[in-house]
């Protein structure tokens, strides 16, 4: 769509990976820096030619509503940053028997997939989102839009139409299923519009997007809906 601030998901990094291998004592080093002894932690940081850059540093959990948390905890084999918080005031012999980085390899592959649109209108149905909810990865689906919304294109996290949280054990179906979804996006079938055919790929104005302000914005807030798949006892 244009722009350069688009989120298409997060993927989790194996401890013992390169990048791993950089970050983790890089970010230990801002939290030792800062005077951050105690707690959970988010960082944000850019790779670059010339080594890590940092972005963000915060005394709190990870954002998005924790709904990452069922995957850290499918990946770790029980645990999250909320579970190691609550453990560190309440049972702490627990919270001690953590590893000192999340084990490698992880105990199975997952992504959360953040949504992208590639049109805009008024929603009248959303075929997409209940044939992701059959995919044999799924396991959690939280989103905004309903009958009724207003969707525009995709062009920062504010935009985005979505997330949904993939895992299971066999790499080879998350990355069809993650594929499934890309292939929704770009053919524009996750929503059906009304009308239909004049909400189909169209050119984004910018100015016309951001010249709304904080008004428009407040009037496409809706509750969001968190979808759990019941089925995936295997990850739970």
């Amino acid at each position: 769509n244009g722009s350069q601030f688009v989120y298409f998901g997060c993927v989790p990094i194996d401890s013992q990976s390169y990048e791993a291998r950089i970050l983790i004592p890089y970010v230990r080093g801002v939290l030792d820096a800062l005077g951050v002894r105690n707690g959970p932690s988010h960082g944000e940081v850019m790779m670059t030619a010339d080594g890590p850059c940092l972005v963000e540093m915060n005394c709190r959990t990870h954002g998005g509503d924790g709904n990452w948390r069922t995957l850290c905890q499918g990946l770790t084999g029980g645990y999250s940053q909320v579970e190691a918080t609550a453990d560190a005031y309440l049972e702490k012999k627990t919270f001690f028997d953590l590893p000192d980085k999340p084990s490698s390899p992880f105990m199975a592959s997952g992504q959360e997939v953040i949504l992208v649109s590639f049109s805009r209108g008024t929603v009248k149905a959303t075929p997409g989102f209940d044939k992701m909810q059959k995919l044999q990865s799924f396991v959690y689906l939280e989103t905004g839009v309903k009958p009724g919304s207003k969707v525009e294109h995709t062009v920062d996290l504010f935009t985005c139409i979505g997330s949904v949280i993939l895992m299971h054990e066999d790499n080879g179906i998350l990355e069809k299923d993650i594929k499934f979804i890309r292939d929704l996006e770009e053919k524009n079938e996750i929503f059906e519009y009304q009308p239909k055919v004049s909400n189909l790929i169209s050119h984004v104005n910018f100015g016309d997007i951001f010249s709304r302000g904080n008004d428009d914005q407040a009037s496409q807030k809706s509750k969001h809906r968190r979808i759990m798949s019941l089925g995936r006892a295997d990850m739970f």
